[in-house]
């Protein structure tokens, strides 16, 4: 339990989920490594190396289960709530950390090597939107949603590239979130 604990805290599982929007203070660049690669991603790739060992126990599949189902309710929650841009992107990270300890906690084989497949396709526009999201804050001069209207006239490119990510972000075909998300559905539920 004290391994799970550590895991659920470097991970941002509920309810140690409020140190991550914290973060939100630290430059963009830092804020893009800390949400998609190696900060949050280590209490995942902890329960990940342990699943082998631990993943047939019944208090593991469980707990890990009903941690990460409630961590992406509350993520998802707080995400629509905020108006700072990074917040949003913040509270995404931890609904989505919910869903890859969701999986993981569902411990068939192929649950787990969707939450693999889906915690590096994250990384890769989680990262990707904390920088344009930066790009944003430098060009307008806020990250307030609510007065960034007209981006796409200021900002073609950046609009362009959002889009894509966004498209990703969104599992919409033919992106490579699409991939994953498809099999987190499929191969999760089995």
């Amino acid at each position: 339990m004290l391994v799970l604990l550590g895991a659920f805290t470097k991970s941002a599982q509920f309810p140690f989920q409020l140190w991550l929007s914290k973060a939100m203070i630290a430059p963009t660049p830092v804020s893009a490594y800390l949400h998609s690669a190696a900060m949050v991603n280590a209490g995942i790739f902890l329960l990940a190396r342990l699943h082998p060992f631990m993943g047939d126990t019944t208090s593991w599949r469980y707990s890990i289960s009903f941690v990460g189902a409630l961590t992406m309710l509350v993520g998802a929650y707080s995400a629509v709530t905020q108006a700072d841009l990074k917040k949003v992107l913040a509270y995404t990270t931890v609904s989505s950390l919910g869903l890859l300890t969701l999986l993981l906690g569902m411990g068939t084989k192929l649950a787990v090597e969707a939450a693999l497949l889906y915690l590096v396709v994250h990384a890769l526009y989680k990262a990707s939107m904390f920088m344009i999201a930066g790009t944003i804050d430098e060009e307008a001069g806020s990250r307030n949603i609510y007065l960034l209207g007209n981006l796409k006239q200021r900002m073609p490119l950046t609009t362009l590239i959002a889009m894509l990510v966004l498209l990703s972000m969104a599992g919409l075909p033919p992106m490579l979130g699409y991939v994953s998300k498809e099999q987190a559905e499929t191969d999760g539920s089995g």
